[in-house]
């Protein structure tokens, strides 16, 4: 077989601005675990990528589009394009020493070479002033996008050098414009995905389409030049630790030249540990994972630290929960919890013992809890039942818990809205009597499919939430933020009389805070949506929640902390008569027991969204999203956004819905077991008070 070079790529030399020794795994991902997806197919539908990057190219109807996956083809091909004239090459391939890109966009004009790097990044406007800071710095969410930029105009500056072409090469980014508003409906019916004979999954766009078909554009080219020169000249963010440059070009050269050594069959060093650790995605919470992959962050620690298995287990710094100083105190070298002290936060911290005194935990008070546990100081459940009590006193029963699945498309599905607009498709609802009665009460999910989900999403809430004057709970505030969308579009364009939309307008106020384009149109009501999550993190913490309050670590935490809840759900009652399921007809026990006798997290027993249809189990997807980001759905979101640009068979979309239906229901049901969980406690406090 042919030798083909591994070349410093573009996503090898942001791997490697990440951390050098992150590309050394990369290249050997037989042996390394990986917990990001490696499906560029699934992450480039998570964001929109795909989408965008179909719809840039009809911008240039005269392009050439280089569609080799083989490197020297690839290079012939654009060789040979360039050579004729050609103007516009998309996915042109250029090679410079030992550094290979695909270029985007490569436009050629008779006074400079243009480098277009399509993003799904939002921008608004043209403007390159959205780069850089109030200081004249560039802004850090934008920093990683304009290194992007800039490795490829040095790498196409040297390429055209090297022909006898010495045209100035500047560096663009085309992306989505949040001030731009669609004005066609359905213009993701113009990307179809389908499957190649080999089961490939790939964007398929119509020959005949022409950017004219699609309306208005979406998209702006925002001029990086400036940024891409910033990038090039700063003396400050490239001199890292064991990295052998101290200039951006500079990085360039050592990394091709590690690259280069690694072809040589010598494999790239290991550079020093430190507080980049905490992010890295190459680590598995065992010594090996189920596909017998390692750690490559296990293995760093090993040669750089000398850890054991005891130092493997000690509780990290980069596990506490929020802590924002963690970059500073590892640079100290203090890697465990249990070397933190009260000198590291800058309030006086109250021992965990002694909290019940007050009425909520602070954030950093919540991060003592933690640390404490670490240091053997605190080794209990901490829940507030007097705090807890105080707060639910307040509620009106019966409590309703809901929870929505949303998406926020880069290309905006429907007429009027702009990129990255949030459409709410589907909710489940639950209800919890006073009496302890629980009911899946209710849900909706609107297929879409070219038809906005959103005004009959808020028509079947209003029939669920306007029965009675109970409290209602989000998990998190994504729920006010997608029914603020919806305001804003109801009052925008409704399909409703004028005496329904008002309703539905008034509906939506009682239960939000106006926010985003909203502030300051409305004052939240009487029955404003109370945010669970704000529960959890002021009056509880478990151990097992490993410092996550994400519903989905909450929840195994709360059925293996109560054994009130164990005895009650090992029974098969959900989904009969005694507490109705709208998604299971038999009973249905939600306790299951692990070989260790824990109770299975449950939702780890859910039917794998997307498996089939996908061919990777969506649930890599989440680790996509921080907590509380989207609302924890990164899976459901990106299996509806599947759903509509996807050629499916009716089975096969059926099976897809029904599994999104068991998964949002957990959702709603996990809410009602914490909020059980808390009543159960409050009880036996009370119980306890009275026998005094």
């Amino acid at each position: 077989m042919k030798h083909k070079p591994k070349y410093l790529t573009k996503s090898r030399f942001k791997l490697a601005l990440e951390c050098p020794t992150r590309v050394r795994f990369a290249l050997d991902h037989a042996h390394y675990a990986n917990q990001k997806s490696e499906n560029p197919f699934l992450l480039a539908l998570a964001d929109g990528g795909f989408q965008v990057g179909e719809m840039a190219k009809l911008h240039y109807p005269l392009g050439k589009d280089c569609k080799a996956k083989d490197n020297e083809v690839a290079l012939e091909e654009t060789n040979r394009w360039i050579e004729e004239g050609e103007s516009v090459i998309f996915e042109a391939a250029l090679k410079s020493g030992f550094k290979y890109i695909r270029v985007d966009i490569l436009e050629i004009t008779d006074t400079e070479i243009r480098v277009i790097e399509v993003k799904s990044k939002s921008v608004k406007g043209s403007g390159s002033e959205q780069m850089f800071g109030k200081r004249g710095k560039i802004d850090s969410t934008w920093r990683p996008y304009l290194e992007d930029v800039a490795f490829q105009v040095c790498v196409t500056r040297e390429y055209f050098s090297s022909r006898g072409i010495n045209l100035p090469v500047r560096g663009f980014l085309m992306c989505p414009d949040k001030t731009k508003k669609s004005s066609i409906d359905g213009l993701h019916e113009h990307f179809v995905i389908r499957r190649d004979h080999r089961g490939r999954a790939f964007c398929e766009v119509n020959s005949e389409l022409t950017i004219s078909m699609l309306g208005e554009s979406m998209m702006s080219v925002v001029d990086a030049n400036l940024g891409v020169e910033a990038v090039i000249s700063d003396t400050e963010s490239y001199g890292k630790e064991g990295w052998e440059c101290t200039t951006f070009e500079g990085a360039i050269h050592w990394l091709e030249d590690l690259l280069k050594m690694n072809d040589r069959g010598l494999k790239m060093p290991y550079l020093p540990v430190g507080h980049h650790c905490a992010s890295c995605s190459f680590t598995t919470p065992n010594e090996l994972n189920a596909e017998g992959k390692i750690s490559g962050r296990r293995e760093c620690f090993e040669r750089s630290m000398q850890w054991d298995q005891v130092e493997f287990e000690k509780p990290k710094v980069w596990d506490v929960w929020n802590l924002r100083s963690k970059r500073a105190i590892i640079g100290e070298g203090r890697w465990f919890m249990h070397e933190m002290t009260e000198d590291d936060f800058k309030q006086d911290l109250t021992d965990p013992t002694e909290l019940s005194d007050q009425d909520e935990l602070s954030p950093a008070q919540r991060q003592w809890i933690q640390i404490s546990a670490s240091r053997g100081d605190f080794q209990d459940v901490y829940l507030d039942a007097e705090g807890l009590e105080k707060k639910i006193s307040k509620f009106n029963w019966p409590l309703h818990f809901i929870d929505f699945e949303t998406t926020a498309p880069a290309i905006p599905f429907y007429k009027g809205y702009v990129p990255y607009q949030g459409v709410s498709f589907q909710f489940s609802h639950h209800v919890l009597h006073e009496d302890g009665t629980l009911k899946h009460a209710g849900q909706f999910l609107g297929p879409g499919l070219g038809n906005d989900p959103t005004y009959e999403f808020v028509e079947a809430l209003y029939g669920e939430l306007s029965q009675d004057d109970g409290s209602v709970f989000m998990y998190s505030d994504h729920e006010n933020k997608y029914l603020n969308y919806a305001h804003s579009l109801l009052r925008a364009s409704s399909p409703f009389d004028e005496v329904k939309t008002k309703k539905l307008l008034a509906f939506l106020e009682s239960l939000t805070w106006p926010s985003g384009v909203n502030m300051g149109l409305w004052d939240a009501g009487d029955r404003v949506m109370i945010d669970m999550v704000k529960l959890v993190r002021s009056h509880f913490w478990h151990p097992d929640m490993s410092g996550s309050n994400s519903i989905k670590a909450v929840l195994p935490a709360v059925l293996n902390a109560s054994k009130e809840l164990q005895v009650k759900y090992m029974k098969p009652i959900y989904g009969t008569s005694a507490m109705p399921s709208l998604n299971r007809s038999e009973g249905y026990s939600w306790i299951v027991r692990k070989s260790d006798g824990k109770v299975e997290d449950p939702y780890a027993l859910l039917p794998k969204i997307g498996q089939d249809s996908l061919g990777e189990d969506l649930l890599t997807i989440e680790r996509l999203y921080a907590e509380d980001k989207v609302g924890n759905g990164g899976a459901a979101m990106t299996a509806w956004s599947f759903m509509q640009f996807a050629q499916m068979a009716d089975e096969e979309r059926r099976e897809l819905l029904e599994a999104l239906k068991h998964y949002c229901e957990l959702d709603t049901i996990a809410m009602a077991f914490i909020m059980e969980y808390f009543l159960i406690e409050i009880s036996k406090q009370q119980k306890q008070e009275s026998s005094y």
